[in-house]
């Protein structure tokens, strides 16, 4: 079985869990220097919890790989190592003023661009590579509804709006 999986969760997990601190004194501490360099907590917040959830994703990828009895490709796990570490820093950056100039700028871009689209590719390696077919098809399914119920919801608001626009244009021609 592949343990990196199981040190790199630990690893993510220890980092929601050190974010906490700061997080703490954000929220709870009324003149905190550290008010000043996390000028937005809600990101803070978002980065502790994406943390801890991606060390729960990459326990289940282990569970996967360990119920499986199978090493998974390396060409999936990196993608994936980098995406669950690189994911939760894109709101750590954000939470900061550093993301809006310098070096730290180029490389918030960066990783902007290719963090999610490295875990996408690993998580659907392993979808379509792992998983049985049933599975995958309500996913597929899922993702239909999903796609309806934002259409559906789009074209309520739209026609809403239009009605709303035309009321407020009679109203002034009156």
């Amino acid at each position: 079985m592949n343990i990196f999986l199981l040190h790199w969760a630990i690893f993510i997990f220890l980092a929601g869990l050190l974010l906490s601190l700061p997080l703490g004194a954000v929220y709870y501490l009324k003149d905190s220097q550290l008010k000043q360099f996390f000028t937005n907590p809600r990101k803070l917040k978002a980065a502790h919890l994406d943390y801890i959830m991606q060390s729960f994703s990459l326990g289940l990828v282990y569970l996967l790989e360990l119920g499986t009895n199978t090493l998974f490709p390396i060409y999936a796990l990196l993608p994936l190592a980098f995406g669950t570490f690189c994911n939760p820093f894109i709101f750590l950056l954000e939470s900061t003023p550093l993301y809006k100039n310098g070096f730290s700028k180029l490389i918030y871009r960066m990783l902007k661009a290719a963090s999610p689209t490295a875990l996408f590719f690993a998580w659907f390696v392993l979808l379509f590579k792992y998983m049985p077919v049933y599975i995958v098809w309500l996913l597929v399914a899922f993702v239909l509804f999903l796609l309806l119920a934002f259409i559906t919801n789009k074209r309520k608001t739209n026609s809403i709006t239009r009605f709303q626009s035309t009321n407020v244009s009679n109203i002034h021609l009156k």
